[in-house]
């Protein structure tokens, strides 16, 4: 994911006269969006597309800097597009960039099918965090015993409990999916937002306070995703050196966590219901 200048080099000198490579019209990077580095010296258009934080694999102080110079450079020729698959990682590239990035949405249009109120399943579906999250079961336990509380006849029962592996077909017989999501935005939540599944997500308020004592969003830094242990700073400033922007890779502090948050795709649609 991070290939030497010498291999940059000899991959351009590779491929600059091949003949399927000369009909290439434009170059895409999603994942990772850093490797759009390897087409710079094409000189054709590049449309960089961010799925989740842009710096992965320029993990270094030097590499990402270099990265950012390289991004400000493709985002300044009129024939590119920088921009990010959700709102939270375009402002975070806008954060560290000061790039005014655009966001693309996936539309997951390829699910061909589509919620109906007249569900054959009785269960509703939890997605819960990473595994390793103790929360999870305790989530679930607490999450029943109100159900009994209130002597309602719903059932929840985890995604994996209920298929090993499932069709998009399947999750939309069910009346709705509970989430503890792990990640501010992924694929799975697109496809399900656009079959019209109901959605319930914690308010921000409360992912906030779970965040903090059971690290809920695993994946919204690389510090935490990769090492397990999340830091109080990035590596690096913010692009604007005036901006009074949280740290986005902060994962003490309350305000900058519930600050980053309010971007994840599920607070920014509207008809997704939100718990406390």
């Amino acid at each position: 994911m991070n290939p030497s200048k010498a291999i940059r080099k000899q991959f351009y000198e590779f491929y600059k006269n091949d003949r399927l490579m000369n009909l290439v019209d434009v170059f895409v990077c999603f994942h990772p969006a850093a490797m759009c580095e390897l087409f710079m010296p094409f000189n054709r258009t590049i449309i960089v597309i961010a799925s989740t934080r842009y710096e992965l694999g320029r993990f270094s102080i030097n590499e990402w800097n270099e990265w950012n110079k390289n991004l400000r450079i493709i985002a300044s020729d009129p024939r590119n597009i920088v921009a990010g698959n959700n709102l939270y990682d375009a402002e975070y590239i806008r954060y560290f960039t000061g790039i005014n990035t655009t966001v693309l949405p996936s539309i997951c249009d390829y699910t061909k099918v589509v919620y109906r109120s007249s569900n054959t399943r009785s269960e509703y579906i939890f997605i819960p965090s990473h595994d390793h999250i103790d929360f999870n079961e305790q989530f679930l336990d607490e999450l029943n015993f109100s159900i009994r509380k209130f002597k309602t006849s719903i059932v929840v029962k985890p995604l994996r409990q209920l298929y090993k592996f499932y069709k998009y077909r399947d999750l939309v017989r069910h009346p709705a999916i509970i989430y503890l999501p792990y990640q501010v935005s992924t694929m799975s939540i697109f496809e399900q937002y656009t079959m019209n599944i109901p959605l319930f997500f914690p308010s921000i308020d409360l992912l906030t306070e779970w965040h903090l004592k059971y690290d809920i969003v695993f994946d919204r830094t690389w510090d935490k995703a990769l090492t397990g242990q999340g830091k109080n700073r990035s590596i690096i400033s913010s692009y604007d050196p005036n901006s009074t922007i949280p740290d986005p890779n902060n994962e003490y502090d309350y305000s900058s966590i519930r600050y980053w948050l309010q971007y994840a795709d599920f607070y920014q649609w509207p008809y997704i219901t939100y718990f406390n």
